[in-house]
């Protein structure tokens, strides 16, 4: 008979500050060895509840009870669950590749020896063999997601959970996940994850756990069927083509390297124009985020030369108004206590009057449909909600240009289409040129008006 690894029995939990609960008389079980897919909507309480499991969340108010097995791995030098979070940033510590995996083995004072080879065991694992000395800053949202599990499973747990594991890994990235996993589960791991699409992993899913509204439903071996997102071409106007107004994105023999990596832009030469509506595609690592941050003037490149928004050389505080940047992690763009405030910020600092503040904020809150969370704090709020937080808070001022750092990480496919059509909206009605870089193909591949291509640091435009 098969032991349990998990048992979860009447668990109810409420945030604080909230009016109803997010996890509602969760009762449910895992086998030792099994490996288990909670499914479920975008905010419907898979998050709060990997988090629950893990002993996290904030507040006393809980009831029920969650009973973790004691089944220590290699004797007693290991941690019984291990949280990989679906922002790796928010659970990096250290400087350093090395330094990160070891840390919690150096917490467990196991001896030097054994946490060298843990570090090279976690390293290997994941695909980062090589680099350890690496600067963790330097890595791709994909990488860090790679060494965040690198150094959860060098902590040897018998438990793994994987918040949205694939949200921020390109295809190849996510067959060598799902090879990862397969191992682990070989080795004898219970595995949980939360993920949008388990496609990629059926063939190691045991069983299947809905969430809708807090509550878990009855499992099932079989894998849901894949939310259809065919565009509604009313939602998303149709890309236009013969744009002949000025450049407002402009970029002439930019050049870009790091001390670790070497070369990450070469000679890159880019012309967007008013209105446009631009992918820009690549893999983890092929240098998208610095492009963008070379644009907002938050790295400097080596040579070449850089206007945006009629702004040479431009600066992060010369942009308010003018350009709108989404980060990969919203976490770091977001403090105000509430959802409103963030999102007024801006507004504010602009000068903007009351009446106007809130008639923009009410507007970019349905634009983005979180007006129900207006009075909630972004920071409890799970990450594809924080994602579309820090949306209205670069949206309500209706800047000219508007640059989207993998927007669609931590949104499921409704939302992601729901995404482009907010975004598909903005170019005839704020006169907006959107940038949106990705490492997956747009939910509407015909969304934009040019597909670029970033590889091997050169910058190609490619067919749709």
């Amino acid at each position: 008979m098969q032991s349990n690894a998990l048992t979860i029995s009447g668990l109810t939990y409420h945030y604080p500050g909230s009016s109803g609960p997010a996890l509602s008389d969760v009762s449910c079980s895992v086998g030792t060895g099994e490996c288990i897919c909670l499914t479920g909507d975008s905010g419907c309480g898979k998050t709060t509840l990997l988090l629950a499991i893990k002993g996290l969340l904030p507040g006393s108010k809980y009831s029920g009870a969650i009973r973790i097995a004691e089944a220590a791995r290699d004797g007693e030098w290991s941690a019984p669950v291990g949280l990989v979070f679906q922002n790796a940033e928010s659970q990096i510590l250290c400087t350093t590749v090395a330094e990160e995996v070891a840390f919690g083995p150096e917490n467990l004072c196991l001896p030097p020896e054994e946490i060298a080879w843990r570090v090279r065991k976690s390293l290997l694992a994941v695909g980062l063999e090589g680099c350890d000395r690496r600067h963790v800053e330097r890595f791709s949202a994909g990488q860090k997601q790679r060494l965040t599990i690198a150094a959860v499973l060098s902590m040897n747990p018998s438990l793994l959970l994987l918040d949205e594991p694939t949200s921020q890994l390109d295809s190849q990235g996510k067959l060598d996940l799902c090879g990862l996993l397969a191992g682990l589960k070989g080795q004898g791991y219970t595995i949980i994850m939360a993920e949008h699409d388990p496609r990629p992993f059926s063939g190691i899913i045991d069983r299947y756990l809905p969430i809708a509204g807090g509550r878990v439903g009855a499992s099932t071996p079989a894998m849901p069927e894949p939310e259809r997102y065919e565009p509604n071409r009313a939602a998303i106007p149709l890309p236009r083509s013969g744009h002949e107004s000025a450049a407002v994105i402009t970029m002439r023999e930019v050049c870009l390297s790091y001390p670790e990596t070497g070369i990450v832009l070469r000679q890159v030469s880019l012309e967007v124009r008013r209105e446009e509506r631009i992918h820009l595609f690549g893999t983890n690592g092929a240098g998208k985020s610095s492009l963008l941050r070379c644009l907002t003037g938050l790295e400097t490149p080596d040579s070449g030369t850089i206007e945006l928004a009629g702004i040479a050389d431009p600066q992060p505080e010369h942009l308010p108004g003018k350009v709108g940047v989404l980060f990969q992690n919203p976490s770091r763009q977001l403090f105000a206590e509430s959802v409103y405030e963030e999102v007024a910020f801006t507004l504010r600092r602009m000068g903007a009057s009351r009446r106007e503040t809130e008639r923009v904020v009410a507007e970019a809150l349905g634009l983005c449909g979180i007006e129900h969370l207006a009075e909630r704090a972004p920071l409890t709020l799970s990450f594809g909600e924080q994602h579309r937080v820090a949306l209205a808070a670069v949206v309500a001022p209706q800047p000219g240009v508007l640059l989207l750092d993998e927007p669609f990480a931590g949104l499921d496919f409704p939302q992601r289409l729901a995404l482009l059509a907010i975004l598909a909206k903005m170019p005839d009605s704020y006169g907006t040129t959107i940038v949106i870089a990705s490492h997956d193909e747009l939910p509407d591949c015909s969304w934009a008006d040019r597909r670029l291509k970033l590889s091997g640091g050169w910058l190609e435009e490619t067919c749709r």
